[in-house]
Order: structure tokens, then C-alpha cells, then sequence
């Protein structure tokens, strides 16, 4: 069989598959697309390089998914996300969220490594639990709960800078 037609063959079978697992992760369909297509862009380009007495072809594509979904996440811009949520903070929140206490906390935020910007994004402008958050960046729950504590002390001692009395 060609590497054509067995590329062809491996689409038809995996892409709603694929698809699927990338939207339980994502929530924008058309980023879903996008990177649906990124997973099989990478399975053509590595096809050559698969060796099935590894693993099974579904757990190649697998891991080149969940791959992908996470360098996704890794080199998402904090900024786009605060952005886009920020028109929800805004309307669900508006007496306890002043405009400028919004971008005090978004200044604070781009001053944390970009794991632990990650991990407070997911966590609370994507309002996820911290258990899809490790799903997610695939860290264990106590790595995460770390992060998570040392996140929010750094935060903290960062606000400190803009509003005093915090």
C-alpha cells in the first residue's frame, strides 16, 4: 500500500477520533480544526517514521495528538485569553472588578513563568478544576497543587506592587 493511500486510510479512520479528544480539551471549534489538522499534518510528515512492533498506529496518533493539544496550551498567549475573558469578568462582575484592578492582575500575570501563567489561566479564566488543569498540562495533582499555591503567593507579593493593600 502506498504511503498515500495508507495516510488517506489512517484519516478516514482517526480524524473524528482525533477531533473528539481535541474538543474535550478545547473549546473553540475552529482552534479544534485547526489543530485536528495540525495532528494529521505531523502524522503524514512522521508516517515514514512510524514502527508498529512499538506501539499500535491509534497510539501513535495518540500521542502526536496529545502532543500537539499540549504545545497548544504551552505557546497560547496569556494576553488573548485575559482578552477574550475579559468582556465576561466585566458583565458577570461588575462591582467587585475595577477596569484597573484588571490590568493590574493582568500586568502581575505576564510577570510569572509561562507554566505557572498556564496553570492560573486554565485554572480560573477557563474555569477549569485543578484535575483537567493536570489533564491538561500534563503535570501529576501535586506538582500542580504546588504551581498552584506558588502561583498565587507570587501573584500576591506582585499586587502588592500595584495595590497596597492587598
Amino acid at each position: 500500500m502506498s504511503d498515500k493511500l495508507l495516510f488517506e486510510n489512517i484519516y478516514e479512520e482517526y480524524r473524528i477520533k482525533v477531533l473528539s479528544y481535541i474538543r474535550s480539551k478545547i473549546t473553540n471549534y475552529q482552534e479544534a480544526e485547526d489543530l485536528c489538522e495540525d495532528v494529521f499534518i505531523k502524522v503524514y510528515n512522521k508516517l515514514d517514521t512510524y514502527n508498529e512492533s512499538k506501539s499500535s498506529i491509534s497510539t501513535w496518533i495518540y500521542n502526536i495528538c496529545k502532543n500537539t493539544v499540549i504545545d497548544y496550551f504551552r505557546s497560547h498567549k496569556t494576553e488573548y485569553e485575559l482578552l477574550d475573558n475579559y468582556d465576561y469578568l466585566e458583565e458577570e462582575n461588575d462591582e467587585e472588578f475595577s477596569e484597573d484592578d484588571l490590568q493590574y492582575l493582568e500586568k502581575a500575570l505576564k510577570k510569572l513563568p509561562e507554566e505557572l501563567k498556564d496553570l492560573i489561566v486554565l485554572h480560573y479564566y477557563n474555569d477549569l478544576n485543578l484535575k483537567e488543569v493536570v489533564s491538561r498540562m500534563n503535570l501529576s495533582y501535586g506538582v500542580a497543587k504546588l504551581r498552584h499555591k506558588k502561583a498565587l503567593d507570587l501573584l500576591h507579593e506582585e499586587l502588592k506592587n500595584y495595590i497596597p493593600d492587598v
